[in-house]
């Protein structure tokens, strides 16, 4: 479960954070991501810079962190409209009593929505993820898949949640994009997009690579806890200096 704490931590713990959790060497990259829509740019120093101060705000490990690679891909699909204290509440339910794809594979379908319970849309989770399980027994001998391409065939995985797999499961550098990742990178200004499908292609140019393992976890934290959907807590984000939404005297803001 994420903690949600605002700690507003000065740059130099929140740069110590970042060496802890993404081996910087605090050599900047002077390379310039280009951004989508209008042609702006945004520089990968501004980029690290924002991601540094976000990691010396939050921490925690989120709800879908699992390290389980059947477990990551069932608690993202669990997670879907969920905040992450009811995700992790659910999710040991659910592995309590279908700790494998293949128990699951078998699940009856009544009991399974009866443990979702906490979980939004569960009428429509519990199906799927019992046919997610029977396509991982059928065509990967009950392993989760390390390509995209594959999770993208199982029933209810999107872009979103076949990322998280490859990154808390497998370790594999992806960007994980949700709506909160979406929403704050275009009000920062870093992108112009409309879903978080395009965002994920754009930040794919913008945030260096090194940064793609992690950065959802903060971003998502930071827009439950300041940068909120309808209006944002401007007046104590940490972040706010490169921000055009928060710099912007016309845009609402709470406090």
């Amino acid at each position: 479960m994420v903690q949600e704490k605002r700690v507003l931590a000065p740059v130099r713990s929140a740069r110590l954070a970042l060496l802890l959790q993404y081996g910087f060497t605090g050599q900047e990259d002077k390379a310039v991501a280009m951004g989508v829509a209008d042609g702006k740019t945004v520089s990968t120093t501004v980029v690290r810079s924002v991601i540094e101060v976000l990691a010396g705000t939050y921490h925690g490990r989120g709800s879908v962190e699992l390290g389980d690679p059947y477990k990551v891909l069932v608690a993202t699909v669990i997670s879907a409209r969920t905040r992450e204290e009811q995700t992790t509440a659910v999710s040991e339910r659910v592995f309590a009593r279908y700790p494998d794809a293949r128990t699951l594979s078998g699940a009856d379908e009544g009991e399974l929505y009866d443990l979702l319970d906490g979980s939004q849309y569960r009428e429509v989770k519990a199906p799927r993820l019992i046919k997610m399980a029977q396509i991982l027994v059928e065509k990967h001998g009950g392993e989760v898949p390390k390509s995209v391409e594959a999770l993208l065939a199982l029933p209810g995985v999107g872009r979103k949640t076949a990322n998280c797999v490859l990154i808390y499961a497998y370790n594999i550098p992806a960007l994980c994009v949700d709506t909160h990742m979406h929403r704050i990178t275009n009000r920062l200004g870093w992108v112009h997009t409309k879903t978080p499908d395009q965002t994920e292609k754009a930040l794919g140019r913008i945030i260096p690579r090194d940064l793609w393992t992690g950065v959802n976890r903060l971003f998502l934290q930071h827009g439950r806890a300041i940068c909120t959907p309808g209006i944002s807590c401007c007046s104590v984000c940490p972040i706010r200096t490169w921000c055009g939404y928060g710099q912007d005297p016309a845009t609402p803001k709470r406090g």
